[in-house]
């Protein structure tokens, strides 16, 4: 496969310019495509990357990778070699699929991975598993997207699909995606949103002047995000899939807060998560292997999800500290680092294994496989949190401290909400769709937050679990959010972050376990409209609500800190969105504000 662009060749007679396909395939460039019918006509791309460049002689497996972004991104993404070439290094066939609506392929985009699109999912894998090279086996891959896509597959009734590989899964789009803790991403929403708006529009995302729907000769410059079929030589199929393309924009879903609301599209963030097909998932109870990151989104937290709302199904999950696309590392404790960990041969071989004992008939075996932040070390568990770990309560108190007992006298702590403080340009949210996370000493970002330290620890401590807040606050606006930062204090005052979460204060009543979705965890509200409680400016609430999980080294003499804050102007939509804010936050007595934190010895 060749590494540079090839020069496209344009012929103009009489005034008009014919542009045609690269006669020298570019990297990325797949050896065989072409459009496939669904049930309804709807043709999707299909391209095919065989081991040598040509379909096996031998009976192979095939890798499918359903993606959004484009056939020709998914074949460059990864290091050298990329992702696919170590598939083909190892014998499989990866076919990818432009899903419905996106890209090259045709048909509308009223939603992300709607039920038509789910439909497709089985006449995709009958199709590759009756190709002539096929053994008739299927496994699902993919990152992000094509995660959740490899995850929806398996809940389809489709027997060619023995397994899939998921990686930095979104469970619940809303609450691990769009809108976590009911807190509008706005980072996600409209970068992300309006990218995928720009590529599936004909458009090119690094130079949206290029319009392959108005000029053709401007169709060439959309690779990789778009690549046209084999057959479409002259673009023409490719501009008939673009035109008057129905989409869903960034907008639907700004006046849709709650998770049971549904956007201007006429979708809920619900209807695109997997979450919602978790009885297909537990009726097919296929093996699967879900990788996450304690500093992707909360990526780690779908995975664990995942493992507590399929009980019985045979899970394996691998937790890292890496970013999004796992081929950089982003331990906090670690900051100048930046080779994964695992490295991305190390990962591959893990998800190799799991395939060929997949492949072999051999069971898999529920497990955690989790990286300790600051430790520089995995460890495995059957549960989580893991056995040993016990809940350490602490209280936040006077002068700014966290202790272990419960003040006896009730006081306060008032703290004006800063606007202007943020996580910044380079977070566990930046990673999920551009930059890495990189988070430095937080000393001058924790001056703008209202922050509680603990005593020195006497002795190595794991944390490992999931942090809860309990705050009785009071707050100025009707409108509050309230943020939580768990991190540790070295003792030369470096101040490391660990991981955090947010509540929307009018999300804040409990739910039942019983009446949600799936199995969310410790503190779980339901985040439906018929559920919401008006704040009260100046009264008194009990808010409660989980930070992402996570696993961490405190070492002895270090502290741990909570801080606490009212915005994140990095990332999340600003709550009021005019106005002053003022928190009121009790201490001690009956309405004691506290941290519980999961906690066991470091052995």
């Amino acid at each position: 496969m060749l590494r540079r662009v090839a020069t496209l060749v344009g012929l103009c007679l009489l005034g008009a310019c014919a542009v045609q396909a690269p006669v020298e395939r570019p990297a990325g460039w797949s050896d065989q495509s072409y459009y496939l019918p669904m049930r309804d006509g709807v043709r999707l791309a299909v391209s095919y990357h065989f081991p040598g460049g040509q379909p096996p002689l031998t009976k192979a497996t095939t890798i499918l990778i359903q993606t959004r972004y484009g056939r020709g991104v998914e074949a460059r993404r990864g290091g050298s070699p990329t992702d696919i070439e170590m598939f083909l290094a190892r014998g499989y066939v990866v076919a990818v699929v432009d899903t419905r609506g996106s890209t090259a392929s045709f048909g509308p985009r009223d939603v992300e991975m709607g039920p038509d699109e789910r439909e497709d999912m089985d006449e995709i894998i009958a199709h590759l598993a009756a190709r002539e090279w096929s053994d008739g086996r299927v496994i699902g891959y993919g990152i992000s997207y094509m995660a959740d896509t490899a995850e929806f597959a398996l809940s389809r009734p489709a027997p060619a699909l023995i397994a899939s590989v998921p990686r930095q899964l979104d469970f619940d789009a809303y609450l691990q995606g769009f809108l976590p803790g009911g807190v509008q991403n706005n980072f996600l929403l409209y970068t992300w949103g309006n990218h995928t708006l720009t590529v599936d529009s004909g458009r090119s995302s690094k130079n949206p002047a290029l319009d392959c729907r108005l000029r053709v000769e401007d169709c060439p410059g959309l690779f990789p995000e778009v690549q046209p079929v084999d057959e479409d030589h002259d673009f023409s199929l490719l501009r008939e899939a673009f035109g008057g393309r129905r989409h869903w924009k960034p907008e639907d879903y700004v006046n849709a807060p709650f998770r049971d609301d549904k956007g201007d599209n006429g979708f809920s963030m619900m209807d695109f998560s997997p979450a919602a097909e978790l009885a297909g998932l537990i009726r097919e109870n296929k093996p699967v292997m879900i990788w996450g990151s304690w500093m992707d989104g909360p990526s780690a937290q779908a995975a664990i999800t995942r493992f507590h709302s399929t009980p019985d199904a045979p899970v394996e999950i691998v937790i890292t500290a890496n970013n999004h696309g796992h081929d950089r590392s982003a331990d906090p404790f670690f900051p100048d680092r930046v080779v994964p960990v695992p490295t991305r041969d190390a990962q591959f071989a893990t998800v190799f294994d799991f395939m060929d004992r997949v492949r072999a008939g051999k069971s898999v075996t529920r497990n955690i496989h989790y990286y300790v932040l600051g430790a520089d070390t995995f460890r495995d568990t059957k549960v989580w949190p893991p056995v040993g770990v016990a809940d350490t309560r602490l209280y936040l108190a006077p002068e700014g401290t966290l202790q272990a007992q419960r003040p006896a006298k009730a006081e306060h702590v008032d703290y004006t909400v800063d606007f202007t403080a943020g996580t910044g340009k380079n977070t566990r949210w930046s990673t999920q769709f551009g930059a890495p996370p990189i988070y430095p000493d937080r000393r001058e970002a924790d001056a703008k937050l209202l922050v509680f330290d603990s005593v020195a620890f006497d002795a190595d401590m794991e944390l490992a679990g999931t942090p809860v807040i309990e705050l009785f606050a009071a707050a100025q606006s009707n409108d509050p959010v309230f943020y939580a930062y768990l991190e540790d204090v070295a003792p030369d005052g470096r101040v490391t972050y660990i991981t955090e979460g947010q509540l929307r204060a009018i999300h804040r009543a409990p739910a039942d376990p019983a009446t949600l979705p799936y199995d969310q965890g410790p503190a779980p509200h339901s985040f439906r409209r018929a559920d919401a409680l008006a704040v009260v400016p100046g009264e008194t609430m009990r808010i409660e609500f989980a930070l992402n999980p996570t696993a961490a080294l405190i070492r002895k003499g270090h502290r741990l800190r909570i801080a606490i804050a009212g915005a994140d102007a990095d990332v999340f939509r600003r709550y009021p969105e005019q106005g002053p804010e003022r928190f009121r936050v009790s201490l001690g007595a009956d309405a004691a504000s506290a941290i519980t934190v999961p906690l066991r010895p470091w052995r």
